[in-house]
């Protein structure tokens, strides 16, 4: 493995973030790194870069150690001093404060970019430079976070790859590592629970639980590079990026009435931000359970508004049971009721229009919808009571049915015995 390492080519020339000439491939191969030869045989941290090289990505592009570190990859084993030349380009671990710019000499070369992956973004240090990590940065703060934090400094992984630092599946982790630290928080006076309250949230349930790979996660809300708190002005467009139609009904809901919802923080106040629990019925209404109770206080316009929209939910949701119920008992006891389990399904559609026409502010709009599935309920219930009413026809006359056989067959016997006696019987 080691020699294997050793013979890893480099294909980019280092320059400096101060006006260098910028890396690029090499036309030749270039001669065997001694880096990875000579790390191979440290321990601890030195060892790290050679131990973590063969799955780095840069490594597997044709990329060496002295394209970030500079120095002479072709100097002997013997001469530490040589590979370490400071003529040669030679900075040694660079200071966190320029690892951006560190970076940016190729991730922010479109053309050098192209000719590893022409899908690949060039604008990830000018959007950086928006977020609040990447002011502090360029303000000489050493302690937010930078390239290297987020995805490793050696061994670092494609995102697509399961074991990447910034997939999916372990990237809340990773920001985690920072906004879960109390000690380093508490410099800014920034929260710490973000990560235990997602990780109970719908969203990590349905990532970890479900495998669902497009179920949000931090950047899908806080972007990745420019990553920014979403305002309260930009938040109901963060979640409208997923929930359109919530976030068109809010949009409407303003122009039409002329009114500004910002002040009501939007989606938030209601589903929180990162405890964003899956939404449920007990959520509308004046219930204990209820976010509307947060606002609104008894004797509020809204207050009643939220209670009537809330008692005709209920009783959708308990009609839209009770023909469950009786449709399936039904179904089991070998009634033929699939055409009105079939037509129940309008009745649950409703339920989920509903459930997005709160986000209209619109209580008439909101009933009528209501109405009818509570009237598509109603005829399921109807279906189902009619189902055992049949039943119970079918059993009474499948008894009596019985009880004539029964009766025949017993008439039957006696005639034969009768028969059977009056038979002349044989002498002995």
């Amino acid at each position: 493995m080691r020699a294997a390492l050793a013979l890893l080519l480099s294909a980019v020339l280092t320059r400096a973030a101060c006006g260098a000439e910028t890396p690029r491939p090499a036309a030749s191969p270039s001669p065997p790194s001694s880096c990875l030869t000579c790390h191979a045989e440290l321990e601890g941290a030195a060892l790290e870069p050679a131990r973590r090289a063969a799955d780095d990505v840069h490594f597997q592009k044709g990329l060496s150690c002295h394209d970030c570190h500079g120095g002479n990859p072709a100097a002997g084993l013997d001469d530490p001093s040589a590979a370490h030349d400071e003529s040669k380009g030679w900075t040694g671990k660079p200071s966190r404060l320029r690892i951006p710019l560190l970076c940016a000499r190729c991730h922010a070369d479109a053309d050098l970019m192209k000719r590893f992956n022409p899908h690949t973004r060039v604008d990830q240090l000018s959007e950086y430079r928006t977020s609040v990590h990447g002011k502090r940065n360029a303000a000489g703060d050493a302690q937010v976070a930078v390239c290297v934090a987020c995805h490793g400094v050696h061994g670092i992984r494609p995102v697509a790859d399961p074991r990447s630092s910034v997939h999916p599946t372990r990237l809340a982790e990773t920001c985690a590592r920072c906004h879960a630290d109390e000690r380093l928080m508490g410099r800014y006076g920034l929260p710490t629970g973000q990560y235990a309250d997602y990780k109970t949230s719908v969203h990590a349930h349905a990532l970890y639980a479900k495998g669902d790979l497009g179920a949000p996660t931090c950047n899908d809300c806080h972007g990745s590079h420019g990553a920014v708190p979403p305002g309260v002005e930009s938040v109901a467009n963060v979640c409208g990026t997923c929930h359109g139609r919530e976030a068109t009904l809010f949009r409407e809901t303003e122009a039409k009435r002329g009114i500004d919802l910002d002040l009501c923080i939007r989606c938030i106040v209601c589903h929180n931000n990162h405890a964003v629990r899956a939404p449920t019925a007990d959520m509308l209404g004046v219930g204990p359970r209820s976010t509307c109770i947060s606002c609104h206080v008894e004797g509020d316009p809204l207050y009643l508004a939220s209670a009537r929209m809330g008692a005709a939910s209920a009783r959708l949701k308990a009609r839209l049971g009770e023909a469950h119920d009786l449709l399936e008992r039904a179904e089991r006891a070998g009634m033929e009721v699939s055409a009105d389990t079939f037509a129940l399904r309008e009745a649950q559609d409703k339920v989920v229009e509903a459930r997005v026409l709160v986000h209209s502010f619109d209580q008439e709009r909101f009933l009528a919808t209501v109405d009818s599935g509570t009237a598509s309920a109603e005829a399921g219930v109807t279906a189902g009571q009619r189902a055992f009413r049949e039943l119970r026809q079918r059993r009474l006359g499948l008894g009596v049915s019985l009880l004539v056989i029964m009766a025949v067959i017993a008439g039957l016997a006696l005639k034969v015995r009768e028969l059977d006696r009056k038979l002349p019987r044989e002498e002995p």
